[in-house]
């Protein structure tokens, strides 16, 4: 069974870099699963989802051994790894070893794959709209500046899929955790926000240069076909996963 994995043109250039994001095409769910849902803490068969997991894995030629998982709590906190398995209570993940691969699940949250090419170090974030509102991204490239001397100007970014503006109505109270460029009226106390824009202001407030940062503008809730949208489905709604590593 072949996976339709999504992948940026511009980490893509980079050999040994390994980088994904999955579609929900082509796996072993079904019903409202169906197909590919990697998210283990969904109402989804576990050995489906285990099944699922080894066919994505298995597209990246990577293996279960050589990933870390973070207890994702839409926080801010980010993580060293120098080793696979489970890292409590965090959203962002950050390593420079080789054969160690950075993954993180979503539903209609952003994904943010960072690389520096000068360390060879590379980044992964959950950023849903608390994370973002509490600068998970920059605190993200800070710890990669201070574990690895990492220089932001170098770094390569990608944003993948997730809830565009037009599908994501707010209300007042968390459209104001951003300035108002970032949102729009839509109905009396409703706004639409515009996550993904946020992520890339953010990006280049640390030196990232636009230049270097790739966007998917697909919206995981239009796009049912292609993507889960927890906005959409629910407790019904599977997961994607990013995966970030150098061989």
């Amino acid at each position: 069974m072949d996976v339709q994995t999504k992948t940026f043109a511009i980490l893509s250039r980079y050999p040994g870099l390994i980088h994904g994001f999955s579609t929900r095409r082509n796996g072993y769910s079904r019903d409202w699963y169906e197909s590919l849902n990697l998210g283990m803490h969904t109402q989804d068969d576990p050995g489906l989802v285990r099944k699922n997991r080894n066919l994505f894995y298995k597209s990246l030629h990577i293996i279960e051994d050589q990933i870390v998982y973070p207890q994702q709590v839409h926080g801010d906190h980010v993580a060293y790894c120098t080793k696979p398995g489970t890292v409590p209570h965090c959203d962002a993940l950050i390593t420079d070893r080789k054969s160690l691969f950075l993954s993180i699940q979503t539903a209609d949250c952003f994904p943010v794959f960072l690389f520096d090419p000068a360390t060879e170090s590379v980044g992964l974030i959950h950023s849903g709209w608390r994370g973002t509102s509490e600068d998970i991204v920059g605190k993200t490239i800070l710890k990669m500046q201070n574990t690895f001397n990492a220089i932001p100007s170098n770094l390569i970014a990608a944003i993948g899929p997730g809830v565009q503006q037009r599908c994501y109505q707010v209300d007042s109270k968390t459209a104001h955790h951003f300035e108002a460029r970032f949102y729009k009226d839509d109905g009396p106390g409703h706004y639409l926000l515009d996550i993904q824009s946020v992520l890339v202001e953010q990006l280049v407030s640390r030196g990232v240069h636009r230049s270097k940062i790739e966007l998917d503008d697909t919206c995981t809730h239009c796009a049912d076909h292609l993507y889960y949208s927890y906005r959409r489905d629910g407790l019904n709604a599977g997961r994607m996963m990013g995966i970030i590593g150098m061989r």
